[in-house]
């Protein structure tokens, strides 16, 4: 396994749980308080890099790294990869889209 030099942030990896599409902001009271509060800064950010993740948490970018992929493993958290650096973004919904159910259909019909 090869370390990056320091000062370079590691390289983001993409990763995405099959059943792990967009939350609400109700689901993200079940997160970790840390977890919570860096999506919350994400949402007011609109999307950062890990550098810019590091310097506001204060911390490693390899730290970053990690709860960034916990994040979008959970489906909490989107990466862009088209961006020079990648940047990460929240993957919030308003809300869950309501389904009318086909028996209210056929009653109106």
């Amino acid at each position: 396994m090869s370390h990056p030099a320091h000062g370079d942030p590691p390289a983001p990896r993409q990763q995405q749980s099959a059943g792990a599409g967009p939350k609400t902001m109700t689901d993200l009271l079940l997160l970790a308080d840390p977890e919570r509060t860096l999506v919350n800064w994400l949402v007011r950010q609109r999307g950062a890099s890990i550098a810019e993740i590091a310097v506001h948490l204060g911390t490693e970018p390899t730290l970053v790294q990690a709860l960034l992929d916990d994040l979008i493993a959970a489906g909490f958290v989107t990466v862009d990869l088209t961006s020079d650096p990648a940047v990460f973004k929240p993957n919030l919904i308003s809300r869950k889209p309501r389904t009318v159910p086909d028996q209210l259909w056929k009653a109106l019909d």
